[in-house]
């Protein structure tokens, strides 16, 4: 399903908006900052029935973001991609504002005809990080190679909150897995030799609900 308009209005026509701040004199991070970050981090939620008969749930904060159709992702990666292997040459804070310009390019667009033109409004994309991360429980990697099914729960303080159900796809090479991997580095400084490519994961949308506490949330099913 596509994403329904009042979650897009919050979650990615109002970030448009946060991204373009980092070129218009820059975005620090102070409290109204990590308010508005809230639209890109929410609660990854997966499950699976263990071998006693029991099921374990697991619930952590992830950067979801989202990705173009199809026809769009070889053009934004020869983009990407060359950024990202730009950055032995040029500083942090160059670096840093040639991916917003990418993102605002190839991602985030301020015009709602071409948002829509572009980007696949039926998908949402993370990076599976903790997997490659020795100490890490790997809860949510466990899960999911036994059920797809999964849940992002938004939130955004006092009174804004969505929950999207639906099913993960693992990426482990492709246009995916190289497109959500070169969107993470392109704003994040990071010579070649410390670059790691991570696991991919595309949740699928399948329902979305409005949870935040007013006469039209409290878990309404919200339509694409």
């Amino acid at each position: 399903m596509i994403l329904p308009e009042k979650f897009l209005k919050w979650a990615y026509f109002e970030r448009v908006k946060f991204v373009k701040s980092f070129l218009l004199g820059g975005r620090r991070m102070d409290k109204s900052g990590f308010i508005e970050s809230t639209r890109h981090t929410p609660a990854l939620c997966t499950a699976r029935l263990t071998d006693d008969g029991k099921i374990f749930v697991n619930a952590k904060i992830v950067g979801a973001g989202f990705v173009p159709k199809k026809e769009f992702l070889s053009e934004a990666i020869k983009d990407f991609r060359e950024h990202v292997y730009s950055c032995e040459n040029i500083s942090p804070r160059e670096y840093a504002v040639r991916g917003v310009k990418l993102l605002l390019k190839h991602v985030y667009f301020e015009d709602e005809k071409e948002a829509y033109r572009r980007m696949d409004f039926s998908k949402i994309s993370t990076l599976e990080i903790a997997k490659d991360i020795p100490h890490s429980s790997k809860h949510t990697w466990t899960n999911l190679q036994y059920c797809k099914s999964a849940c992002l729960l938004y939130y955004m303080p006092p009174s804004i909150s969505f929950e999207l159900h639906g099913t993960i796809e693992i990426h482990l090479d492709g246009l995916y897995f190289e497109f959500v991997n070169l969107v993470h580095d392109a704003f994040h400084y990071a010579p070649a030799s410390k670059r790691v490519k991570r696991s991919c994961l595309i949740f699928n949308v399948e329902s979305v609900y409005d949870n935040s506490p007013t006469r039209d949330g409290f878990g309404l099913l919200l339509t694409g």
